[in-house]
C-alpha cells in the first residue's frame, strides 16, 4: 500500500532548508509570510519584504546580512529587526527584508531567512540621507561577506 503526502512548494521549500540546517547544526532560520507594508523603503531605493514570522526563534533587534530562499532560489539579503526608530511610527516590532538582486512580486508567499551574520544594532538616523547611506554601507558589508 503507498500513501502519497500533499505538501505545497513553499512548505517543501521550508522544510528542505530546515532539515540541511540541521544536518549542519544550524538553527538560525526563520520563515515568514510577505505582506504589505508601508512602502516606504521602495521610495528610497531599498523595498523591503515585510514579514509575518510563522516559525523560527526569536531574533534580537538589528541589522543582519541573511540569505533568503524563495520558490527554491537562494538570495543574498538585509534583514532589519525592530521598530524602525527613524520613521517614529515604530508601535511593533517588524521583521523587513530587503532581497539583493530581486525584483518579484511576493505578496503573500513564504521566504525563508538563514541569518547569517550581525551587521549592527538597530539606529536612529537624523535624516534620510544618513539612513540610505547606512543601507548602502549595510549592503557592501553583506556582498562582500556572504557569497552567493
Amino acid at each position: 500500500m503507498r500513501f502519497f503526502l500533499s505538501i505545497s512548494k513553499p512548505m517543501y521549500l521550508i522544510m528542505e532548508v530546515s532539515m540541511n540546517a540541521l544536518n549542519q547544526n544550524r538553527f538560525n532560520l526563520v520563515v515568514g509570510m510577505v505582506e504589505r507594508g508601508k512602502q516606504l523603503g521602495r521610495t528610497i531605493g531599498f523595498p523591503t519584504a515585510n514579514l509575518n514570522l510563522v516559525a523560527g526563534f526569536t531574533i534580537e533587534n538589528g541589522v543582519y546580512g541573511v540569505y533568503v530562499y524563495h520558490n527554491t532560489k537562494k538570495y543574498l539579503g538585509i534583514l532589519n529587526v525592530g521598530y524602525r526608530p527613524t520613521f517614529k511610527d515604530g508601535q511593533h516590532k517588524t521583521y523587513e527584508v530587503h532581497i539583493l538582486d530581486f525584483a518579484e512580486y511576493i505578496y503573500d508567499e513564504y521566504l525563508t531567512i538563514e541569518i547569517c551574520l550581525e551587521i549592527r544594532n538597530e539606529k536612529k538616523f537624523k535624516n534620510l540621507q544618513d539612513l540610505i547611506s547606512q543601507l548602502q554601507a549595510d549592503e557592501l558589508f553583506t556582498r562582500k561577506n556572504l557569497i552567493k
